[in-house]
């Protein structure tokens, strides 16, 4: 049993009440009743609902009396509020602050089942207290009553939007069912997902715990902290045989029921098991998420939660394998990958990403620092059955950068990897130089014949061979004999001679730079329009 919205409506104080829209929500969970004055909805995003997270099934008292004439911020409120999980709201005073009820805020309430009640109107006479204590003490009296409430707590999970049927939702519910706090944990007692009561918390248990002043609680008993009046139980949350969690309760005052901590447990076990079969890498994969699809907000909760300084990354590091990386294929090579850069760097954060490997951290911080990762990395995967290409980005500024960088590497690795076939590390520069390629080639006939003009007076003697010549030598030998000749099997003074003919025909020394870089271009679209 739990309040819904309807049994709030048979409550004297509401009686007189009348729903405007939003009827398909009227059997919601009502957990709390709160009263907002606010009709900012930025303020509502930054302070009071931080980026997309469940607040609470609340049903919310206003009278819209900060900004009672603007319809598109009320409106706009009204969507933040049902988008944060909130169940309605009751509108007080129409027609003496606000003067009418918006026909769009009446829309997006039926779109959301966000139930909308409206007070009678032109009526000062009812005040938001009497409604408040009846709607409280029904809740209360329901859950002294009734004080099983796993199966309520699921429920209302299940009808929340996808995004926030999580474990971090199950948490503030219960946070909230309880009024305690809840710090959960995976088996090496690193922080998964938090919640205070009451929200203002100043010594949370995180705090406890990070400065090693949590104890052990023996058995089914709770044990104070430090002398202090909060009382603590801690909870091995089992997901299968190999994988557990530790759930920490605690609070003020007096001691929690056993029954309830029992309770809790079951309800973070299913909430895991049912909306994440792997809590902790899920996590760390929705950072992940949150970095490459720069959503700064959900970025920050999150690394708060993982103790991660995001804004020390300033390198990532894209592997791409001949077959797209997923659940099955990854977590070994991952793990490996982690302890390997984690004996580099401070802050490291990888996961497997759209079929790609990402790799995070806070360096290098030299190119020969660079080139020993890259051998250690090359190394790490010597056993593995698909080969790898690596994809470094540095010196990313924020992760607006981040994405960029992940979406050019999306779209140009193949090309770069045309122009370039001999390489296996490559850097956002070339797939830089792939796309400014394909444009050229994308340009239309004008373009592409400005593109190939500086080849002509070769292409003219029609000698193939000394274009292949040129092209090896600019694009895959770096402009050595040596290696020009290493790469077609010729010997190295072959080479010279087919160049040195070459730049007799284009009139300057082929490798003096800036003279050869439209050649550089040239060969490269040549290479691209073969390929």
């Amino acid at each position: 049993m739990s309040v819904t919205v309807s049994d709030l409506l048979k409550l004297p104080s509401l009686k007189p009440a009348q729903v405007l829209a939003g009827a398909g929500g009227l059997s919601r969970t009502v957990a709390y009743v709160s009263v907002l004055e606010y009709a900012n909805p930025q303020i509502l995003e930054d302070d009071l609902f931080p980026g997309d997270t469940y607040s609470g099934s609340e049903i919310v008292i206003t009278g819209f009396m900060n900004n009672p004439a603007d319809e598109r911020l009320q409106c706009a409120v009204v969507r933040r509020l049902a988008e944060a999980g909130e169940v309605g709201l009751i509108l007080y005073y129409v027609g003496v602050y606000v003067p009418a009820v918006p026909e769009e805020m009446k829309r997006i309430a039926d779109e959301k089942d966000f139930v909308l009640i409206q007070m009678p109107e032109k009526r000062m006479d009812f005040r938001y207290g009497e409604a408040i204590c009846e709607i409280m003490e029904r809740i209360v009296r329901d859950r002294m009553v009734n004080p099983a409430f796993v199966n309520e707590l699921l429920e209302q999970v299940s009808r929340l939007p996808r995004h926030q049927r999580t474990v971090d939702t199950m948490l503030k519910m219960l946070s909230e069912r309880m009024m305690a706090s809840f710090l959960l944990t995976d088996g090496s007692l690193r922080v998964l997902n938090e919640a205070t009561w009451p929200h203002n918390l100043g010594k949370t248990l995180r705090d406890f715990l990070e400065a090693g002043n949590l104890p052990e609680p023996e058995g089914e008993a709770d044990v104070c902290i430090n002398g202090s009046d909060y009382r603590l139980c801690r909870v091995s949350v089992k997901l299968d045989q190999s994988r557990r969690m530790e759930l920490f309760i605690f609070r003020e005052g007096e001691p929690l029921s056993r029954s309830a901590v029992e309770q809790a447990g079951d309800a973070v076990r299913l909430a895991a098991n049912i909306w994440s079969t792997q809590h902790e890498t899920v996590a760390v994969r929705e950072l992940v998420r949150a970095i490459l699809q720069d959503e700064p907000m959900k970025m920050r909760r999150l690394a708060n939660i993982f103790h991660i300084d995001v804004a020390a990354i300033h390198s990532m590091v894209i592997l791409h394998g001949e077959q797209e990386w997923n659940d099955g294929n990854s977590a070994a090579v991952l793990q490996r990958l982690s302890d390997l850069l984690n004996s580099y760097f401070g802050t490291v954060v990888t996961d497997a990403y759209e079929g790609e490997l990402v790799l995070f951290m806070d360096g290098p911080g030299s190119l020969g620092e660079e080139r020993e990762i890259q051998t250690a990395l090359e190394a790490c995967l010597a056993g593995e059955d698909q080969p790898c290409t690596f994809t470094w980005c540095n010196h990313l500024a924020d992760t607006a950068a981040v994405r960029e960088a992940f979406l050019l590497h999306r779209e140009y690795l193949a090309d770069a990897r045309k122009l370039f076939p001999h390489k296996n590390a490559y850097h956002t520069r070339e797939m830089e130089f792939a796309r400014a390629c394909r444009l050229r080639i994308a340009g239309g006939e004008t373009g592409l014949y400005e593109c190939q003009r500086p080849l002509e007076p070769i292409a003219r003697e029609k000698d193939e061979a000394s274009l292949d010549t040129l092209e090896v030598y600019l694009l895959d030998a770096q402009c050595s004999y040596q290696r020009a000749g290493e790469l077609l099997f010729l010997h190295k003074n072959t080479v010279k001679y087919r160049l040195n003919r070459c730049s007799d025909l284009v009139g300057y020394h082929i490798g003096d730079f800036p003279d050869t870089l439209p050649l550089y271009h040239a060969v490269a679209v040549r290479r691209l329009l073969r390929s």
